[in-house]
Formats: structure tokens, sequence, C-alpha cells
């Protein structure tokens, strides 16, 4: 890895909590290694003594992102030794990292819960103890910062959008019938139409390898490796996604940049590439559709997943099913897609209603 001299122009402080970030990671990364299937000993054998020598803080969050790739799924929540680091350099003024104290930290997790669940706030708080835990018992700081008794307040819940049954049809209907014009619209036509049709996270399309989708009768089978590697099928009628998907598979651009076992990362970079630009073509969908106040949607992949939720659970009225079918571990998370909580609501105000003009 190339290496960058950006901390040359770090203070003293800035570079002891420099210091201090890079052997905790290190510190971690070690023990993460044991509890986590990886994908190549050998790349992380070689990120490991990379993150030893490491001088630049871009340079350590590249690595964390690498060993993330390698399927070192814990090492996300370093984001917040990141995060602080930056928040430190920006606003707090001190000469020495000893003279820090809780206050200042305090205010730093209370900055970043107003753009953080609180969920995601609970774990930032547990790895921020323990990266000052650690810098007492190795570096002998003294710092002893507790951070108990930190209550967040609970954002606004809204509920997930998705597109009403008249709406989400003529999207389907129009995305069907669309003309493209180049491989990567053939690429983005057919990224949408499985998550559409299928249900599927945007990770799970990344992760689709072409070994695991299967032409039988009237109907493609998916097998969908989701969260943990937890794996489930998806049915997908074979008239809405066959002519798209032959279009994109025998595409000359596809062949020659994207011809590896995965349908949509390109060949060289299997393990890194978990994403791609498709909000202008979701835009031009919208558009073409004829689709009112197509604004309020938004032009996020999810909107997709929550849609299919929302339809397969009006059709079925199965939460077992419609839960399954989106590869959740908990009928509580299949409950915030499918947006149960109103339907109780008007419930309630029915047995009322009925109540009184009796």
């Amino acid at each position: 890895m190339k290496k960058s001299n950006d901390n040359n122009a770090l203070a003293r402080s800035q570079r002891e909590l420099f210091v201090g970030i890079r052997d905790f990671i290190v510190f971690k990364f070690k023990r993460m290694v044991v509890f986590n299937g990886v994908r190549d000993f050998t790349k992380m054998r070689f990120l490991s003594i990379e993150l030893e020598k490491c001088e630049n803080i871009k340079d350590l969050e590249k690595l964390c992102h690498a060993i993330y790739n390698q399927g070192t799924k814990h090492i996300l929540m370093m984001r917040v030794l990141f995060l602080f680091f930056d928040y430190f350099c920006k606003h707090l003024k001190v000469k020495r990292l000893r003279l820090l104290n809780e206050e200042m930290l305090v205010n730093f997790l209370f900055e970043l819960a107003k753009q953080r669940k609180i969920n995601s706030m609970a774990k930032y708080v547990m790895y921020i103890r323990q990266f000052f835990d650690y810098l007492d018992r190795t570096k002998h700081y003294e710092f002893y910062f507790s951070l108990k008794n930190i209550a967040f307040a609970k954002h606004k819940d809204n509920l997930p959008k998705h597109l009403n049954s008249k709406d989400l049809k003529s999207f389907i209907y129009t995305l069907i019938n669309y003309r493209t014009r180049s491989s990567y619209e053939k690429r983005n036509k057919c990224i949408l139409l499985l998550i559409i049709l299928g249900g599927l996270r945007k990770s799970e399309v990344f992760n689709l390898e072409l070994r695991n989708i299967v032409l039988e009768k009237e109907h493609y089978i998916l097998l969908i490796k989701g969260k943990n590697n937890k794996e489930r099928k998806a049915f997908i009628k074979r008239e809405m996604l066959e002519k798209s998907l032959d279009e994109w598979l025998s595409d000359s651009k596809r062949l020659s940049s994207f011809n590896g076992r995965f349908i949509f990362k390109k060949s060289l970079s299997n393990y890194t590439q978990k994403h791609c630009s498709i909000s202008n073509f979701v835009l031009k969908i919208f558009m073409l559709s004829g689709i009112e106040n197509f604004k309020q949607y938004g032009t996020g992949l999810h909107l997709f997943r929550h849609s299919f939720a929302t339809l397969v659970y009006a059709e079925s009225r199965d939460i077992v099913l419609t839960s399954r079918a989106l590869g959740h571990q908990s009928l509580s998370s299949t409950k915030i897609y499918i947006h149960t909580a109103q339907e109780y609501n008007k419930q309630v105000a029915s047995i009322f209603d009925n109540l009184l003009s009796e």
C-alpha cells in the first residue's frame, strides 16, 4: 500500500491518538480473526503486517475496509474511532492526549447520536470504552472513563417508504418494457428487477453468483446468501426476468469486464465491489412511468425491498411467509417493513367505532 505523509502535520496530541487507535485496532484484529471466517488467510497476514507499520490515518481506514472485505465484519465498528479522530482534530485543542477529559468524549458521542441509530450508538460507546480501557492498561494514561448512564434521545420513528400497489405496478411495467441503451442500463435494469421481484438486499444482489441462478420450467430459482451467510431461495417468473437477464449476460462489456463467478461484480474485484451508481436510472424509470409525486419516494434501492415486502404481506396476510421471503431472522424486523403498527392502530379505532354504532 502506498504510504501518505499526512500525519507529518499532526500535533503531538493528534499523533498520540493516532498511534493509540492503530495499536488498538491491531490488538482487536488479532482476536477478531480467530472468531471470524476469513476468505484468504494469506491476504489477512499481509494486512496484519500493514496494520502494524501503518503511519497514516487514511491508510489505516483503508486497511480496515480491506479487512472487512475479507470477512472480518466486526471491524466495521472501528468506524467510531475514525470519527472520533476527525472530531478530535477539528474541535479539541489539547496539547497532550492525557489532558482529554470524559466531558469532551461525551460531547462527541452526543453530536454523533444526532445522525446515528440508538442501537449503533450503544455499540459505538462500547468500542470507545474498550479503546480508552486499552490505553489505560497498555499505555498508562489513567483516563478511567466510565461512560455509564448515557441516554441518547430516540429519533422519531419514520415508517420506511414504499410504493403503493398502483405505483409499484406502473414502475414494474415501465421497467420491464424499457429498452436499454447501454451496458450499464442493462445491468441496472437486472439489478432493479431482482430487488423488486425477489426482495433481495443490495448486498445480496452483488453477491449473487452465476451458478446460483437456475431456470426451472417457468421460474428462475435464486439461491441467496443473506446476512450471516443464511441461505434462502427466491422464485421469479421467467417471463418477467428472462429477456433482461439474457441481455445483460450476453453483453460484450459484461463478458470483457464482469465475466467472473458473480453476475454483477467485476471479475478483478470480486471481494471489494459492493455498490454501483443506479439512482439516475431509477429516476429515469420513475419519470417514464407517469407516477405522480414520485420524488416523495427517493431513489434508494431499499425502497423496492420495502415495496416487495408490503405487497407480499398485503396479498398473503402471512407474516411468516413474508419474513422468510425477506430472509429475516426475527419477525419484529418484518413488522417494520409491512407497517403492521398502522394496521393495529386502525383495528383499535374500528373496535370503538363498532361499539358506538351498535
